[in-house]
Protein backbone atom coordinates (compact mmCIF):
# COMPACT_ATOMS: atom_id res chain seq x y z
CA UNK A 1 0.00 0.00 0.00
CA UNK A 2 1.58 3.52 -0.89
CA UNK A 3 0.11 6.36 1.60
CA UNK A 4 0.72 9.91 -0.24
CA UNK A 5 0.82 12.42 2.68
CA UNK A 6 0.14 16.14 2.21
CA UNK A 7 2.24 18.34 4.70
CA UNK A 8 2.55 21.25 2.21
CA UNK A 9 1.61 24.01 4.98
CA UNK A 10 4.50 23.14 7.08
CA UNK A 11 6.45 26.54 5.89
CA UNK A 12 8.15 27.08 9.13
CA UNK A 13 8.16 25.95 12.58
CA UNK A 14 5.08 25.25 13.37
CA UNK A 15 5.36 23.72 16.87
CA UNK A 16 2.89 20.76 17.37
CA UNK A 17 1.78 20.15 14.10
CA UNK A 18 5.99 20.15 13.08
CA UNK A 19 6.21 17.41 16.06
CA UNK A 20 2.99 15.45 15.05
CA UNK A 21 4.17 15.01 11.63
CA UNK A 22 7.68 14.62 12.02
CA UNK A 23 7.22 11.75 14.53
CA UNK A 24 4.01 10.28 12.93
CA UNK A 25 6.31 9.68 9.54
CA UNK A 26 9.44 8.27 11.50
CA UNK A 27 7.26 5.94 14.11
CA UNK A 28 5.51 4.39 10.43
CA UNK A 29 8.65 4.13 8.59
CA UNK A 30 9.65 1.27 11.37
CA UNK A 31 6.61 -0.32 11.36
CA UNK A 32 6.54 -4.08 10.04
CA UNK A 33 4.66 -4.59 6.89
CA UNK A 34 5.01 -3.00 3.03
CA UNK A 35 3.98 0.22 3.43
CA UNK A 36 5.44 2.85 1.57
CA UNK A 37 5.05 6.82 2.38
CA UNK A 38 4.96 9.56 -0.37
CA UNK A 39 5.34 12.75 1.45
CA UNK A 40 4.45 15.99 -0.37
CA UNK A 41 6.51 19.23 1.33
CA UNK A 42 6.91 22.64 1.13
CA UNK A 43 10.57 22.62 -1.16
CA UNK A 44 12.58 24.42 1.30
CA UNK A 45 10.98 24.27 4.24
CA UNK A 46 9.18 20.64 3.89
CA UNK A 47 11.90 18.33 3.50
CA UNK A 48 13.92 19.00 6.91
CA UNK A 49 10.42 16.93 8.30
CA UNK A 50 10.47 13.85 6.37
CA UNK A 51 12.83 11.14 8.24
CA UNK A 52 15.24 9.71 6.04
CA UNK A 53 14.43 6.13 5.15
CA UNK A 54 13.86 3.97 1.97
CA UNK A 55 10.39 3.78 2.78
CA UNK A 56 9.42 7.07 2.77
CA UNK A 57 9.75 9.36 -0.59
CA UNK A 58 10.17 12.85 -0.53
CA UNK A 59 8.45 15.24 -2.54
CA UNK A 60 9.01 18.72 -2.47
CA UNK A 61 6.80 20.84 -4.33
CA UNK A 62 6.66 24.76 -4.62
CA UNK A 63 4.11 26.30 -2.80
CA UNK A 64 2.08 29.59 -2.89
CA UNK A 65 3.88 31.81 -0.70
CA UNK A 66 0.71 33.18 1.66
CA UNK A 67 -0.54 30.15 3.66
CA UNK A 68 -4.32 31.06 3.57
CA UNK A 69 -3.99 31.44 -0.23
CA UNK A 70 -2.27 28.13 -0.53
CA UNK A 71 -4.83 26.41 2.06
CA UNK A 72 -7.99 28.27 -0.59
CA UNK A 73 -6.87 28.24 -3.63
CA UNK A 74 -3.46 25.54 -4.30
CA UNK A 75 -4.96 22.68 -1.84
CA UNK A 76 -8.18 22.81 -3.63
CA UNK A 77 -7.21 23.21 -7.21
CA UNK A 78 -3.51 21.85 -7.90
CA UNK A 79 -3.14 19.28 -5.11
CA UNK A 80 -5.93 16.82 -6.06
CA UNK A 81 -4.39 16.59 -9.26
CA UNK A 82 -1.21 16.26 -7.62
CA UNK A 83 -2.12 13.70 -5.80
CA UNK A 84 -4.11 11.45 -8.18
CA UNK A 85 -0.99 11.42 -10.84
CA UNK A 86 0.69 9.87 -7.89
CA UNK A 87 -1.70 6.88 -7.59
CA UNK A 88 -1.33 6.35 -3.86
CA UNK A 89 -3.83 3.94 -2.11
CA UNK A 90 -4.72 6.44 0.79
CA UNK A 91 -4.12 10.09 0.81
CA UNK A 92 -3.79 11.73 4.26
CA UNK A 93 -3.87 15.40 5.45
CA UNK A 94 -2.40 15.77 8.60
CA UNK A 95 -2.91 18.85 9.12
CA UNK A 96 -6.26 20.66 9.32
CA UNK A 97 -5.83 22.31 5.57
CA UNK A 98 -8.14 20.07 4.30
CA UNK A 99 -9.18 19.31 0.17
CA UNK A 100 -12.93 19.18 -0.41
CA UNK A 101 -11.81 17.28 -3.92
CA UNK A 102 -9.17 15.14 -2.30
CA UNK A 103 -8.67 11.78 -3.96
CA UNK A 104 -9.97 8.78 -2.21
CA UNK A 105 -9.51 7.41 0.29
CA UNK A 106 -8.83 10.00 2.30
CA UNK A 107 -8.21 10.67 5.60
CA UNK A 108 -7.84 13.73 7.13
CA UNK A 109 -6.53 14.87 10.51
CA UNK A 110 -8.63 17.75 12.43
CA UNK A 111 -6.69 18.19 16.06
CA UNK A 112 -9.29 20.34 17.35
CA UNK A 113 -11.55 23.08 17.38
CA UNK A 114 -9.46 25.76 18.39
CA UNK A 115 -9.79 28.32 15.24
CA UNK A 116 -13.26 27.83 16.10
CA UNK A 117 -13.82 28.05 19.72
CA UNK A 118 -11.11 31.03 19.86
CA UNK A 119 -12.30 32.75 16.42
CA UNK A 120 -10.24 36.02 17.72
CA UNK A 121 -6.83 34.13 16.71
CA UNK A 122 -8.30 34.21 13.39
CA UNK A 123 -8.00 36.27 10.10
CA UNK A 124 -11.06 37.14 8.01
CA UNK A 125 -9.88 34.80 5.04
CA UNK A 126 -8.99 31.80 7.55
CA UNK A 127 -12.23 32.34 9.08
CA UNK A 128 -13.72 31.75 5.66
CA UNK A 129 -11.65 28.76 5.60
CA UNK A 130 -12.87 27.53 8.38
CA UNK A 131 -16.82 28.21 7.66
CA UNK A 132 -16.89 27.36 3.69
CA UNK A 133 -13.77 24.82 2.94
CA UNK A 134 -13.16 22.56 5.69
CA UNK A 135 -16.67 21.32 6.58
CA UNK A 136 -16.59 19.86 2.56
CA UNK A 137 -12.99 18.56 3.28
CA UNK A 138 -14.49 16.60 6.78
CA UNK A 139 -17.85 15.72 4.21
CA UNK A 140 -15.50 14.40 1.76
CA UNK A 141 -12.90 12.26 3.92
CA UNK A 142 -13.48 8.53 4.28
CA UNK A 143 -12.24 8.55 7.68
CA UNK A 144 -11.36 11.84 10.13
CA UNK A 145 -8.17 11.39 12.74
CA UNK A 146 -7.90 13.82 15.94
CA UNK A 147 -5.75 13.74 19.16
CA UNK A 148 -8.34 12.53 22.24
CA UNK A 149 -11.80 11.28 23.07
CA UNK A 150 -12.58 14.98 23.96
CA UNK A 151 -12.19 16.58 20.47
CA UNK A 152 -13.63 13.48 19.11
CA UNK A 153 -17.05 14.48 20.43
CA UNK A 154 -16.35 17.77 19.75
CA UNK A 155 -15.76 17.43 16.01
CA UNK A 156 -18.48 15.07 15.29
CA UNK A 157 -21.10 17.04 17.35
CA UNK A 158 -19.52 20.63 15.43
CA UNK A 159 -19.91 18.79 11.94
CA UNK A 160 -22.95 16.01 12.75
CA UNK A 161 -20.59 13.10 11.97
CA UNK A 162 -21.72 9.47 13.24
CA UNK A 163 -18.85 8.37 15.48
CA UNK A 164 -17.22 5.54 13.73
CA UNK A 165 -16.21 8.51 10.89
CA UNK A 166 -14.02 9.36 13.73
CA UNK A 167 -11.16 8.18 15.57
CA UNK A 168 -9.16 9.66 18.60
CA UNK A 169 -6.07 8.60 18.61
CA UNK A 170 -3.55 9.57 21.19
CA UNK A 171 0.04 11.83 20.40
CA UNK A 172 2.94 10.25 21.61
CA UNK A 173 6.45 12.02 23.81
CA UNK A 174 9.34 12.17 21.91
CA UNK A 175 12.07 9.78 23.90
CA UNK A 176 13.81 13.03 24.75
CA UNK A 177 11.35 14.03 27.37
CA UNK A 178 12.86 12.27 30.14
CA UNK A 179 14.17 13.72 33.43
CA UNK A 180 17.75 14.32 32.77
CA UNK A 181 20.15 13.06 35.17
CA UNK A 182 23.26 14.31 33.77
CA UNK A 183 24.85 17.43 36.70
CA UNK A 184 27.04 18.72 33.90
CA UNK A 185 24.18 19.18 31.61
CA UNK A 186 21.93 20.40 33.97
CA UNK A 187 24.29 22.98 34.84
CA UNK A 188 24.75 23.95 31.27
CA UNK A 189 21.46 25.34 30.46
CA UNK A 190 20.59 26.48 33.94
CA UNK A 191 23.97 29.30 33.44
CA UNK A 192 22.97 29.64 29.50
CA UNK A 193 19.81 30.83 30.45
CA UNK A 194 20.33 32.63 33.94
CA UNK A 195 18.50 30.71 36.29
CA UNK A 196 20.15 31.22 39.56
CA UNK A 197 17.17 29.48 42.07
CA UNK A 198 13.98 27.77 41.78
CA UNK A 199 11.48 28.42 39.26
CA UNK A 200 7.91 27.23 37.97
CA UNK A 201 7.81 27.02 33.86
CA UNK A 202 5.44 27.65 31.30
CA UNK A 203 5.91 26.30 27.51
CA UNK A 204 4.03 27.27 24.66
CA UNK A 205 2.72 30.70 22.98
CA UNK A 206 1.53 33.32 24.78
CA UNK A 207 -2.12 33.61 22.77
CA UNK A 208 -5.36 34.67 24.86
CA UNK A 209 -6.69 31.20 25.41
CA UNK A 210 -3.62 30.34 27.10
CA UNK A 211 -4.35 32.31 29.95
CA UNK A 212 -0.81 33.78 30.86
CA UNK A 213 -1.64 36.96 32.15
CA UNK A 214 -3.90 34.90 34.86
CA UNK A 215 -1.02 33.18 35.75
CA UNK A 216 1.51 36.01 35.68
CA UNK A 217 -1.38 37.89 38.16
CA UNK A 218 -1.68 35.04 40.73
CA UNK A 219 1.97 34.19 40.52
CA UNK A 220 2.77 37.58 41.81
CA UNK A 221 0.34 37.82 44.25
CA UNK A 222 1.45 35.30 46.34
CA UNK A 223 3.15 35.96 49.26
CA UNK A 224 6.77 36.34 49.76
CA UNK A 225 6.68 33.40 52.66
CA UNK A 226 5.41 31.23 50.07
CA UNK A 227 7.67 32.31 46.40
CA UNK A 228 10.77 32.64 48.40
CA UNK A 229 13.01 33.65 45.45
CA UNK A 230 10.92 31.46 43.08
CA UNK A 231 10.73 32.91 39.93
CA UNK A 232 8.32 32.39 36.59
CA UNK A 233 10.05 31.10 33.51
CA UNK A 234 7.87 31.60 30.25
CA UNK A 235 9.34 29.99 27.46
CA UNK A 236 7.69 30.20 23.53
CA UNK A 237 6.61 32.68 20.85
CA UNK A 238 5.28 36.17 22.36
CA UNK A 239 1.53 35.19 20.91
CA UNK A 240 -0.96 38.06 19.74
CA UNK A 241 -3.51 40.07 21.68
CA UNK A 242 -1.41 39.98 25.16
CA UNK A 243 -2.42 43.49 25.99
CA UNK A 244 -3.49 41.95 29.38
CA UNK A 245 -0.32 40.18 29.43
CA UNK A 246 2.20 43.28 28.90
CA UNK A 247 -0.16 45.28 31.52
CA UNK A 248 0.54 42.46 34.29
CA UNK A 249 4.68 41.86 33.23
CA UNK A 250 4.93 46.14 33.28
CA UNK A 251 4.14 45.46 37.00
CA UNK A 252 6.91 45.91 39.40
CA UNK A 253 6.92 42.64 40.88
CA UNK A 254 6.50 41.00 37.57
CA UNK A 255 9.72 42.87 36.63
CA UNK A 256 11.50 41.00 39.29
CA UNK A 257 9.40 37.45 39.59
CA UNK A 258 9.43 36.53 35.88
CA UNK A 259 11.66 36.00 33.10
CA UNK A 260 10.71 34.91 29.21
CA UNK A 261 13.15 33.48 27.53
CA UNK A 262 11.29 33.41 24.01
CA UNK A 263 11.98 30.40 21.57
CA UNK A 264 13.83 27.59 23.28
CA UNK A 265 15.14 24.54 21.43
CA UNK A 266 13.74 21.25 22.14
CA UNK A 267 16.52 19.24 23.19
CA UNK A 268 16.51 21.96 25.90
CA UNK A 269 13.26 21.49 26.84
CA UNK A 270 13.89 18.67 28.95
CA UNK A 271 16.63 19.95 31.42
CA UNK A 272 14.54 23.22 32.02
CA UNK A 273 11.51 20.86 32.69
CA UNK A 274 13.65 18.70 35.14
CA UNK A 275 15.32 21.82 36.54
CA UNK A 276 11.67 23.38 36.82
CA UNK A 277 10.22 23.20 40.83
CA UNK A 278 6.91 22.80 38.96
CA UNK A 279 5.13 23.28 35.42
CA UNK A 280 2.12 24.90 34.63
CA UNK A 281 -0.48 24.97 31.58
CA UNK A 282 -3.61 27.26 32.54
CA UNK A 283 -4.77 27.21 28.92
CA UNK A 284 -8.35 27.22 28.81
CA UNK A 285 -8.95 25.01 25.70
CA UNK A 286 -6.23 22.48 23.76
CA UNK A 287 -7.43 19.13 22.10
CA UNK A 288 -4.85 17.43 23.32
CA UNK A 289 -2.26 19.23 25.41
CA UNK A 290 0.97 17.90 24.76
CA UNK A 291 3.53 20.39 27.01
CA UNK A 292 1.74 19.03 29.81
CA UNK A 293 2.22 15.51 28.77
CA UNK A 294 5.88 15.96 28.26
CA UNK A 295 6.23 18.35 31.27
CA UNK A 296 5.33 14.73 33.20
CA UNK A 297 7.79 12.76 31.24
CA UNK A 298 10.46 14.73 32.58
CA UNK A 299 9.29 14.45 35.59
CA UNK A 300 8.23 18.33 36.26
CA UNK A 301 5.19 18.44 38.87
CA UNK A 302 2.27 19.95 36.74
CA UNK A 303 -1.06 22.16 37.75
CA UNK A 304 -3.21 22.62 34.90
CA UNK A 305 -6.85 23.54 33.84
CA UNK A 306 -9.33 21.56 34.62
CA UNK A 307 -10.84 21.78 31.18
CA UNK A 308 -11.05 20.42 27.69
CA UNK A 309 -8.72 17.56 27.15
CA UNK A 310 -6.32 17.78 29.81
CA UNK A 311 -8.13 15.27 32.31
CA UNK A 312 -8.60 13.01 29.91
CA UNK A 313 -4.43 13.26 28.63
CA UNK A 314 -2.84 13.74 32.21
CA UNK A 315 -5.03 11.58 34.46
CA UNK A 316 -4.79 11.95 38.35
CA UNK A 317 -1.12 12.92 37.51
CA UNK A 318 -1.48 16.73 37.92
CA UNK A 319 -3.15 19.45 40.27
CA UNK A 320 -6.21 20.53 37.98
CA UNK A 321 -7.49 23.90 38.40
CA UNK A 322 -10.37 26.02 36.97
CA UNK A 323 -7.68 28.67 34.81
CA UNK A 324 -10.32 31.51 35.29
CA UNK A 325 -10.43 31.13 39.36
CA UNK A 326 -7.33 33.19 40.24
CA UNK A 327 -7.65 31.74 44.24
CA UNK A 328 -7.74 28.61 42.76
CA UNK A 329 -4.79 29.07 40.46
CA UNK A 330 -2.71 30.80 43.70
CA UNK A 331 -3.58 28.01 45.43
CA UNK A 332 -2.19 25.54 43.36
CA UNK A 333 1.05 27.40 42.62
CA UNK A 334 1.56 27.09 46.47
CA UNK A 335 1.37 23.43 46.67
CA UNK A 336 3.61 23.35 43.56
CA UNK A 337 5.93 25.57 46.12
CA UNK A 338 5.24 24.36 49.45
CA UNK A 339 4.20 20.60 49.31
CA UNK A 340 7.38 18.77 48.86
CA UNK A 341 5.32 15.08 49.37
CA UNK A 342 2.43 15.45 47.07
CA UNK A 343 5.04 16.70 44.40
CA UNK A 344 7.40 13.85 44.43
CA UNK A 345 4.27 11.66 44.32
CA UNK A 346 2.98 13.26 41.34
CA UNK A 347 6.33 13.30 39.98
CA UNK A 348 6.45 9.59 39.99
CA UNK A 349 2.89 8.77 38.93
CA UNK A 350 3.65 11.77 35.84
CA UNK A 351 6.73 9.32 34.73
CA UNK A 352 4.83 6.54 34.59
CA UNK A 353 1.67 7.82 33.22
CA UNK A 354 3.75 9.36 30.01
CA UNK A 355 5.05 6.61 29.29
CA UNK A 356 1.93 4.79 28.27
CA UNK A 357 2.18 7.39 25.15
CA UNK A 358 4.37 6.32 22.27
CA UNK A 359 4.43 7.43 18.77
CA UNK A 360 4.66 4.06 17.55
CA UNK A 361 1.20 3.68 19.07
CA UNK A 362 0.14 6.75 17.64
CA UNK A 363 1.44 5.09 14.42
CA UNK A 364 -0.31 1.81 14.41
CA UNK A 365 -3.42 3.08 15.21
CA UNK A 366 -2.68 5.74 12.61
CA UNK A 367 -1.78 2.37 10.09
CA UNK A 368 -4.98 0.23 11.05
CA UNK A 369 -7.18 3.15 9.56
CA UNK A 370 -5.04 4.07 6.48
CA UNK A 371 -5.62 -0.25 6.26
CA UNK A 372 -9.11 0.00 6.91
CA UNK A 373 -10.09 2.46 4.46
CA UNK A 374 -8.00 1.06 1.37
CA UNK A 375 -10.06 -2.09 2.04
CA UNK A 376 -13.17 0.05 1.46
Amino acid sequence: MRVGLDITCLKAPMGGYERYVTSLLAALATLPGDERYVAFTERHYGPRVVPATPRVALRPVATLPRFIAKVLLQDQTYWPALLRRAAPDVVHTPIFAGMWRAPRPYVLTLHDLIPLRDPQSLTRSAAWYWRTILPRAVTRADAILTDSEFSRAEICAHFGLAPERVTAIPLGVDARFRPVENPVRLDEVRRHYGLAGDFLLFVGIASPRKNVDRLVAAFTALPDAVLGGTQLVLVGPPGWKNGALERVLATPRARTRVRRLGHVPDDELPALYTLARGAVNLSSYEGFGLPALEALACGSPLLCSATSAFPEVVGDCALLVDPLDRDAVGAGLAALLTDDDERAARRARGIRHAQAFTWRRTAEATLAVYRRVARR
